[in-house]
């Protein structure tokens, strides 16, 4: 007799804790993705893939290199973020970026897109290749590089191993507007040339993002 009413009684909580097991197995999923109010540091490095258009007479040959440095963001909430990202070659920007929901609670995919500055290196060209003259820059420094401001976008996964700490990909495309004068030109009236580019440089870095706050 005791034995079925034991039976009775686990049968009529059953739903009651089936419930209680979805919410505490969603909630532990739930904690491991992108949570409210928290910061997460992201140490990166990856490739640049500059897109080259071929072009025809005299233009600029904008130096990328190997993207490497940190990223802070800030989780409004679990979807929307604010991000400050600085690398080296030098590049300062701010971006604004949006967490799709959490999948399985650890894999958060993300777009993001903002601006910035960003310093590279320049050279005059000739048909897209290194102009072999004796030329100088006019209104950049000494170290023949050039300060412009670009605008990036793209997206990303993160995979949060643990609660503070997940692993991370990137994808996205630089744009900006090189222009510059040079002096002492060979073969050109008075020796000035002015060259101009606009670069996508795509860059995939991957990184390590570690989570502070709640």
């Amino acid at each position: 007799m005791r034995s079925n009413s034991r039976i009775v009684l686990l049968l009529a909580l059953s739903p009651l804790l089936g419930s209680a097991g979805s919410v505490l197995l969603a909630q532990t999923s739930a904690s491991e993705g992108v949570r409210s109010g928290s910061t997460e540091i992201t140490l990166f490095a990856g490739i640049s893939a500059p897109i080259n258009h071929e072009s025809t007479g005299f233009g600029l040959d904008v130096k990328t290199g190997t993207p490497v440095g940190g990223r802070v963001s800030y989780n409004f909430n679990r979807h929307s973020a604010v991000e400050f990202t600085i690398a080296n070659p030098f590049s300062l920007s701010g971006n604004y970026v949006y967490n799709f929901s959490a999948i399985r609670g650890k894999w958060v995919p993300y777009v993001s897109a903002g601006g910035g500055g960003t310093r590279h290196k320049i050279a005059l060209a000739e048909n897209n290749q290194p102009a072999q003259l004796n030329s100088n820059l006019m209104e950049t420094g000494p170290d023949r590089s050039q300060t412009v401001f670009t605008g990036n976008f793209g997206g990303g996964l993160k995979y949060f191993f643990t609660k503070r700490f997940a692993l991370r990909l990137d994808v996205r495309d630089q744009v900006g507007h090189y222009k510059a004068t040079f002096s002492n030109v060979a073969g050109t009236p008075g020796g000035v040339v002015t060259g101009s580019k606009s670069l996508n440089d795509f860059q995939v870095t991957g990184g390590i993002v570690f989570r502070l706050g709640r």
